[in-house]
């Protein structure tokens, strides 16, 4: 007998929560997705749900993923970590012809299509959410799910729905480029090129803030903190959270600073936590740090343990976070002369900002 189920975001049920069910209720052996663009969050948070579902078996599942370098609104952290996963292959569409002409395509590549296998059942999701954030679970998305026991189809029309689907997904698959080093890195001197970051396309993963008060980071400014990796900001004279003999860890940062880290601009009462940073300082131990919004209206974020896993101290220095998988960034402590070359990478692009306060701060 067939199954199906439908999908309404964001208050009822979500992406994210059918591929969950569809998960559980089968021994997982195959993935395919061909999903219009991916970006760092929809990645993170598409991993974290599956991980926490199927644990140590995703490693043997068997990954295909298509997307597109249409627009540049696929981020190429997101296409970096779905081809490192185990058993993990990813190829793009009309990947030459895009990298010719700045990310327009010939034929928009638009699919949002889920496709798995188990031991016995084969599930399709179809709707209308790419592999975002929004797209999986905050936006205002529609879907179906459709389950057939391949053994025992009650309804024929239902498995060669499904099969039509696959037949659709191995032909897309066989005219894709393969992803592999050389084209990433092609890709990704057209991502971070002046113009794009500059001017970056918007994908569903931009929020409009609402935030008008003097000064604030208006909603480009947000989008460049979005597709940006690497952020640098002058630690200035860091607060004696630890004690008044102990040198502090507490980074004060511009209001909405979040959004680099992967949160959303959404307004929250003072003294919130927002969530959790993984930070690894120099290549170290990598370890959760918890983002709030303080009583000074400024995003505070907990940093490395000075003198244990963190340097001596922060005060005066300046800090460096790049990402190097969604949701996680390696800390560094740069000189005057890395100041420089950052300043100059910020303000080519505009995302060169000071507070009010004097201290200095940008994205790249």
């Amino acid at each position: 007998m067939s199954e199906v189920s439908f999908i309404a975001q964001p208050a009822g049920r979500t992406t994210l929560d059918a591929i969950e069910a569809i998960a559980k209720s089968s021994d997982l052996t195959k993935l395919d997705i061909a999903a219009a663009y991916v970006t760092s969050s929809g990645t993170y948070d598409l991993l974290k749900r599956i991980d926490a579902t199927l644990g140590a078996d995703w490693a043997g599942v068997e990954k295909r993923w298509i997307t597109s370098f249409d627009y540049c609104r696929t981020q190429p952290i997101a296409l970096e970590t779905l081809l490192s996963l185990p058993a993990s292959s990813v190829r793009v569409y009309d990947a030459s012809f895009c990298l010719a002409n700045s990310g327009m395509p010939k034929v928009p590549f638009h699919p949002k299509a889920f496709l798995f296998r188990g031991k016995e059942k084969d599930f399709a999701l179809a709707g209308s959410g790419n592999l975002s954030r929004s797209g999986l679970s905050k936006g205002v998305e529609v879907g179906l799910t459709l389950a057939v026991n391949r053994k025992n189809p009650a309804e024929p029309t239902s498995a060669a729905s499904i099969k039509g689907l696959r037949c659709w997904y191995n032909k897309a698959w066989n005219v894709a480029t393969p992803l592999d080093a050389a084209l990433l890195k092609r890709y990704i001197k057209l991502f971070e090129s002046i113009p794009n970051l500059a001017h970056p396309v918007a994908t569903e993963d931009d929020l409009a803030s609402g935030e008008t008060s003097t000064g604030a980071l208006t909603n480009k400014d947000l989008q460049k903190l979005r597709v940006c990796s690497h952020f640098w900001i002058e630690a200035g004279n860091i607060t004696k959270n630890r004690g008044p003999q102990s040198p502090g860890n507490q980074l004060m940062m511009k209001r909405l600073s979040r959004v680099f880290f992967g949160y959303d601009p959404i307004a929250v009462p003072e003294n919130t936590t927002i969530g959790s940073v993984d930070t690894s300082y120099n290549g170290g131990p990598v370890a959760p740090y918890t983002l709030s919004y303080s009583d000074n209206k400024m995003d505070k974020l907990n940093l490395p343990i000075p003198g244990t896993v963190g340097p001596a101290a922060y005060d005066k220095k300046l800090l460096l976070f790049r990402e190097i998988a969604p949701h996680l960034f390696n800390l560094t402590i740069g000189t005057q002369a890395n100041k420089a070359a950052w300043v100059k990478n910020s303000k080519a692009i505009d995302a060169y900002f000071k507070m009010s306060s004097g201290r200095e701060w940008g994205v790249f």
